[in-house]
C-alpha cells in the first residue's frame, strides 16, 4: 500500500498530467536519457588499469521492456565500457526476470556485469530468480559479498539497505587489506553502514533524482533518511565518495519532471 506521502505525490502528479508539463513528464523526459561522464580518482590504481571505464545503470523497474530500456542498451553499447555496475530495482514483477536477462546479457563488457538487488527486487520475490537467471549469462549478483575484478581491485555488493538487509562487514570480510574497493548498493541508505569503512567509490540509485521535481516540491520528500539527503550526483559520506544515479525507469507514477533518466560513465585514474 502507498504511504500518505506517496498518495499525495500521486495526486499532484495526476493533476499535472492534464497540463503541458504533464505531457512533457509523461512522454518526453522519461525517454530522454542523459549520459553523465565522471572521472573517479582511485588510490593505488595500477598503471595498467589507468583509464579503465565503467558504466553504472540503475532502477530499470521492469514489468516489460519499453523504448527507454532498449535505448539504454544501445547507448551503453556505444560507450563500450570495460565493466558495468547495476545498482538494483531491476524488476517490479517476477514475470520480468526474463526481460532483465535479455537486456543485460546483450551488453557483454570485457570485465563483466555486476549487479546488486534493490527493494523492488525483494518485494517482488525475484532476487533468487534474478541471481540464477543472470548467472546463466555469466552475470554476477553480489549479495553481501565481494568479488575480485583484478589483482587487489574488488567489487563489493551490499544487499538492499532500504530493506535493512545490508551487511557491509560480511561483504568485505574476504577483501584483502589495502585493496581498491568499489561498493555497490541500491540506495543512499547505505550511508550509516559505511561509517567505519572506507571505499574508493560507492555507487547507489533508488532516489530517481526525485523523479518529479515541481517548483517548491521535490519528489524526494517521499523518501526517508539518507535517501532524502543524498538525491543525485556526487557526495562525500564518511570519507568515501558516493554517487547517486537517477535511474532509468520510474516508480509509483510513470512521470519524470526535472530528473532525466541517467547512464553514468566513469573513467578511473590513479590518484
Amino acid at each position: 500500500m502507498p504511504s500518505r506521502r506517496q498518495f499525495l505525490l500521486g495526486y499532484l502528479g495526476v493533476g499535472a498530467l492534464a497540463t503541458p508539463v504533464g505531457w512533457y513528464g509523461a512522454v518526453y523526459e522519461p525517454g530522454d536519457i542523459e549520459v553523465v561522464r565522471r572521472t573517479a580518482t582511485i588510490r593505488n590504481l595500477p598503471t595498467r588499469l589507468d583509464g579503465l571505464t565503467a558504466v553504472q545503470v540503475s532502477d530499470f523497474h521492469l514489468h516489460g521492456i519499453d523504448h527507454v530500456h532498449r535505448e539504454m542498451v544501445d547507448q551503453v553499447k556505444a560507450l563500450k565500457p570495460d565493466v558495468i555496475f547495476v545498482t538494483g530495482d531491476l524488476v517490479d514483477h517476477e514475470s520480468a526476470v526474463g526481460d532483465a536477462l535479455e537486456l543485460l546479457q546483450s551488453l557483454k563488457p570485457p570485465r563483466g556485469t555486476w549487479v546488486v538487488p534493490g527493494n523492488w527486487d525483494h518485494s517482488s520475490n525475484s532476487v533468487e530468480l534474478l541471481s540464477i537467471a543472470l548467472k546463466s549469462a555469466g552475470i554476477r549478483m553480489l549479495i553481501n559479498e565481494g568479488a575480485q575484478l583484478d589483482d587487489r581491485f574488488w567489487v563489493v555488493g551490499a544487499d538492499d539497505p532500504t530493506s535493512e538487509l545490508d551487511e557491509v562487514s560480511r561483504a568485505t570480510r574476504d577483501v584483502p587489506t589495502g585493496s581498491i574497493r568499489i561498493l555497490l548498493a541500491h540506495s543512499p541508505d547505505i550511508a550509516p553502514s559505511v561509517r567505519d569503512s572506507r571505499f574508493d567509490l560507492i555507487l547507489v540509485g533508488h532516489t530517481h533524482g526525485g523523479q518529479i521535481n515541481l517548483p517548491g516540491l521535490s519528489g524526494t520528500w517521499v523518501k526517508e533518511g539518507a535517501s532524502r539527503e543524498y538525491v543525485r550526483g556526487l557526495y562525500e559520506v564518511h570519507g568515501s565518495p558516493l554517487y547517486v544515479n537517477r535511474g532509468i525507469g520510474t516508480t509509483t507514477l510513470p512521470l519524470r519532471i526535472g530528473s532525466r533518466p541517467e547512464i553514468t560513465h566513469f573513467t578511473f585514474h590513479a590518484a
